[in-house]
């Protein structure tokens, strides 16, 4: 009976050896079946336009088709609570932003990307602007900030999400801008609005409000970016005004599962850095996002993201936000 326990356990002892360069093997031949992209959207905005170009160029580099798929609903939680329920084997990923703010703005996040998921690569970062009606007599957020001042009560801010109100209430801090928010479901309806006259600025990103400004009917004050971006190069970021002293955005990127390998994850970080270096892709990823495309190290993306939500949590604390 003990020679049999022996051999048995020499049996179980050889088999978990030799796993090891099964395992191994799988890696290597990565990927070996297609990839899938979960976004949170439907097909047409910002996320699954960016992602379609990135999984485009993945497919050629890697020989395997990468397919997005499109699972809208609850704030994007349904497609991050699938991705959480994947197998972690480097074939589902999770694209599109972090909803880094959603512990501070709610009082039970349905899910917290970056506490339960492993970070990839960032691949867009998209500033947010502040924009208003052309019928203000204003140039510049000083002058909007006096404006106000001068008419109490007087300006209203498309309230398009907590997020975006939430930087608008960090700019407003900083310059003594005032303001009343009137919410609005979505960039679509605040910018119809904006139009109408119905409210006189909001805080969004550019490409719905792109063809607007370039025909002169609103302004952007400034960008909440690091940089000057292609897309409006005449407008100065925050920083480089010297009127507000952060910098944020919308962060895109791409997240994997839980216990997803760290080689298969460093594989595709380093094809999204080649990729970002092509010439050919940044004019057609500028074209259709009217941003600079990234391709970052995991570490990068958790900082981005980490830095995000330090700013919503020194707001909200600021001006006695509470979560809903």
């Amino acid at each position: 009976m003990k020679n049999i326990a022996c051999n048995l356990l020499g049996v179980l002892a050889c088999s978990a050896i030799g796993a090891l360069p099964c395992a191994a093997t799988a890696q290597a031949n990565y990927p070996d079946k297609p990839i899938h992209f979960v976004v949170g959207v439907a097909p047409g905005g910002l996320i699954d336009v960016s992602a379609r170009i990135i999984a485009s160029q993945l497919s050629t580099r890697l020989g395997q088709q990468v397919l997005v798929e499109n699972k809208p609903g609850a704030s994007t939680a349904i497609a991050a609570n699938d991705v959480l329920r994947a197998k972690p084997d480097g074939y589902t990923f999770f694209y599109g932003g972090a909803m880094s703010a959603s512990p501070i703005l709610l009082k039970q996040s349905a899910v917290d990307i970056p506490a339960q998921m492993k970070p990839v690569t960032q691949t867009l970062f998209a500033p947010y602007y502040l924009i208003v009606s052309s019928r203000l007599p204003v140039r510049t957020l000083p002058e909007l900030a006096a404006y106000s001042k001068k008419n109490p009560g007087k300006l209203n801010l498309a309230d398009i999400s907590p997020v975006t109100t939430m930087v608008a209430h960090a700019i407003g801090e900083q310059v003594g801008l005032d303001f009343t928010p009137v919410p609005y479901k979505g960039s679509a309806p605040g910018l119809v609005a904006l139009l109408a006259g119905e409210v006189d600025m909001v805080v969004d990103t550019s490409p719905n409000y792109l063809q607007h400004i370039k025909a002169g009917k609103m302004r952007a004050l400034i960008s909440t970016g690091r940089a000057r971006t292609t897309a409006l190069p005449d407008v100065p970021t925050g920083i480089e005004a010297k009127v507000i002293d952060f910098s944020t955005g919308s962060v895109f990127g791409v997240w994997a599962p839980a216990g997803t390998p760290d080689a298969i994850i460093k594989r595709l970080s380093d094809e999204m850095a080649t990729i970002a270096k092509d010439q050919g892709y940044i004019a057609k990823f500028r074209e259709a996002t009217q941003g600079d495309p990234l391709g970052t190290s995991p570490t990068e993306l958790f900082k981005a993201v980490d830095s995000d939500r330090a700013l919503y949590s020194r707001v909200a604390k600021r001006i006695g936000f509470q979560p809903q």
